[in-house]
């Protein structure tokens, strides 16, 4: 099954429906979606991600920059490209709106199409890589986790945490964070290249939050195994020798006094289709987000694997 890179259309009048469903009708990897700019039948389509967001302009009901200004509370890291279709040249040169690019009509349905993969092309590497680890990002994860689910295919999502955190990076500083994150990175990647397969993936939500999908339950528990190992056998190396013979550093809270935290320590969080059927990635990041919300309870490193068929 292949997954198609949706586009929206926010179209009031319903003159460019056609146009663009005839620009991307022959082509087996573009859904088209189309709404008006009415904020009830909007929020429902904004569920979806997107790669482009086309504006008829002419025929829009909603004032722009509102209409702008609502999509941007929906987009959050997919910032997909924004374009206004428009009669008007003049337009262009009178409206200034953010993050929103003009287009003249007439259109070229050939020109519209190929910019549109060219866009693509771009959103789809940028969406794919974090900054600092340079690992896949939420994007690609969930792509991946959905792609198996469709396909039926077996799957373990990983979900790796780095205990007390914050208090690490305001007391340690940033550089010393990313090197933290660094080191992290290196780790689960040598660690699935030892106990797993070539095709697991590798990605990371943000901050110190990762996630693996691994091909197979055998040898799941080996690679968090490595993981907890290795991390506990070496985080001494991002502490200095009296904050290590002390076993704590002390952050200032919220309220201005000082909290005692111990060392660093991992929660990893398994969930997978062993034992349980998912219809789509929402019903597997909620039952991550409880084996993970178990596993913060407990103190050092752990690691939880959801077997549970209810």
């Amino acid at each position: 099954m292949i997954y198609k890179k949706r586009i929206l259309l926010i179209d009031d009048t319903d003159k460019m429906v056609s146009l663009l469903s005839n620009a991307f009708a022959n082509d087996q990897r573009i859904e088209l979606v189309c709404s008006t700019s009415a904020r009830n039948d909007l929020r429902n389509k904004l569920s979806y991600d997107y790669y482009i967001i086309y504006i008829h302009h002419d025929g829009l009901m909603a004032d722009l920059r509102n209409l702008v200004g609502y999509l941007y509370s929906f987009l959050n890291y997919m910032k997909p490209v924004i374009l206004a279709f428009t009669s008007d040249r003049e337009t262009i040169k009178s409206i200034v709106v953010p993050g929103v690019g003009f287009i003249p009509l007439p259109i070229n349905i050939d020109v519209i199409h190929q910019q549109a993969l060219n866009a693509i092309d771009i959103l789809s590497a940028n969406r794919s890589i974090n900054d600092v680890s340079h690992l896949s990002g939420n994007y690609a994860i969930d792509v991946t986790l959905r792609d198996k689910i469709e396909k039926g295919d077996k799957f373990v999502l990983v979900y790796i945490d780095i205990d007390k955190f914050k208090p690490y990076t305001d007391y340690y500083g940033l550089f010393m964070a990313g090197q933290l994150i660094g080191f992290l990175t290196e780790l689960l990647s040598k660690a699935v290249a030892q106990y797993g397969s070539k095709d697991d993936f590798i990605g990371h939500i943000g901050g110190d939050d990762f996630v693996l999908i691994l091909n197979d339950y055998a040898y799941a528990e080996a690679v968090g195994n490595e993981i907890i190992s290795q991390f506990d056998a070496n985080v001494s190396n991002y502490y200095e020798p009296e904050d290590l013979e002390r076993g704590y550093i002390e952050v200032l809270n919220r309220k201005g006094e000082k909290d005692r935290f111990g060392l660093i320590s991992l929660s990893i969080a398994m969930v997978s289709n062993e034992f349980r059927t998912y219809n789509s990635t929402d019903e597997v990041y909620k039952r991550m987000m409880l084996a993970k919300d178990e596993a913060k309870q407990i103190s050092g490193s752990v690691m939880l694997c959801d077997t549970s068929k209810q």
